[in-house]
């Protein structure tokens, strides 16, 4: 009977040693493992545990802004002169000449950091020469500083003036028979931030 030697050679090259054989395996078993775990982390197919609460509230609502004036009064308040109401519809105003415009507003303020700063549009002239050469005009709360803001509330009363002021020195005869239009002035409440 022939016996078969067990060479280096049949068990090294042609199969691996045990302990070889078991650490490949182990090896690739770890691999797998870690690339699933990878690949779910990626997908973000799991997560620990997390809740969500309802806020009780409403929807969130926007404040309302206005301002309402009447007629009110004009007033020529020249100085050199002695103070006369006026009517801007048929007296003429002249260089040197200052008319104040007097009423007590309403404002409509609704909200959170309300202030407000006055302006005067619409006030025109019938002249090709353009109004804001020789007429200014200057808006004031109370007794605030001139053309300031001011806080306002809801249905606040503003004492309200409006100065319209024919400059003096004006040249020549610039400006004659021209017409300062104010049938159109409106007063404008502008929103601004608190400062």
């Amino acid at each position: 009977m022939t016996r078969i030697a067990h060479s280096k050679h049949f068990w090294g090259a042609a199969f691996p040693e045990r302990g070889t054989f078991m650490n490949r395996k182990t090896k690739g078993a770890i691999a797998v493992a870690a690339g699933a775990i990878l690949l779910l982390g990626g997908m973000g197919s799991y997560a620990l545990w997390s809740d969500a609460e309802d806020v009780a509230g409403g929807a969130i609502a926007a404040g309302a802004f206005g301002l309402a004036c009447p007629a009110g009064t004009w007033t020529d308040i020249s100085g050199d002169v002695p103070e006369v109401t006026i009517n801007p519809a048929t007296d003429l105003m002249v260089p040197g000449d200052t008319w104040r415009y007097s009423a007590n507003c309403t404002v409509t303020a609704t909200g959170k950091n309300m202030e407000a700063a006055l302006s005067v549009t619409g006030i025109g002239t019938g002249s090709t020469t353009p109004a804001t050469t020789y007429v200014t005009t200057t808006t004031q709360v109370g007794t605030g500083a001139p053309n300031t803001a001011v806080v306002v509330s809801n249905a606040q009363v503003l004492p309200v003036t409006v100065t319209v002021a024919f400059a003096e020195d004006t040249p020549n005869l610039d400006f004659t028979n021209g017409q300062i239009n104010v049938s159109g002035m409106q007063i404008m409440l502008n929103q601004v931030r608190p400062s």
